[in-house]
């Protein structure tokens, strides 16, 4: 599925008609980086000033883990929920954005009634990835002495007490 919509003819339906986008395949490219999958139900809805995009959809999210640095991919489920205004009159073909809302541009219909949902889904994909991403919710990590990979094996490093608590640690014994 490709995310560029001519919504040429929804435009020119009456307030409140719907077309339904299915979305599902590698759409995304971040800076030369594995294309993000979307997969999808976007529907998108004729208001009185452009179009009303809402859906679920989920997005790959690729990355390293946090804890272990292994690269794994996992999936966020977000919603879609935007406006969409048209930069042009469908009928008389004069401007009408510029006149509405000057700051619409990034998220408007271009001027030959092409939705291009490609940056919205981006910017839904990096608002839904995780901080500090884990490979597994019971990941270990690396050890931070040696390096060993505490998934994979256990190694033989003492752990690091924080002398902090040595006081705390004496009235446990």
């Amino acid at each position: 599925m490709d995310l560029l919509v001519n919504v040429a003819q929804l435009l020119k339906e009456p307030v409140g008609a719907t077309r339904t986008i299915e979305v599902n395949g590698p759409e995304l490219e971040l800076d030369g980086a594995e294309p993000a999958f979307v997969r999808g139900t976007i529907v998108l809805t004729r208001t009185d000033i452009g179009l009303w995009a809402s859906g679920d959809v989920a997005v790959s999210t690729a990355g390293e883990c946090s804890r272990c640095l292994v690269p794994f991919t996992s999936w966020a489920d977000v919603r879609v929920d935007d406006i969409f205004l048209p930069k042009v009159d469908l009928v008389t073909g004069a401007r009408i954005l510029p006149e509405f809302d000057p700051d619409a541009d990034a998220e408007s219909i271009d001027d030959h009634h092409v939705l291009d949902l490609t940056a919205t889904m981006r910017e839904y994909r990096l608002a839904a990835m995780p901080l500090a991403p884990l490979c597994r919710d019971d990941c270990e990590g690396l050890c931070p002495h040696c390096g060993t990979d505490r998934n994979e094996t256990a190694c033989a490093c003492e752990p690091e007490l924080d002398p902090r608590w040595a006081t705390l640690r004496e009235l446990l014994t």
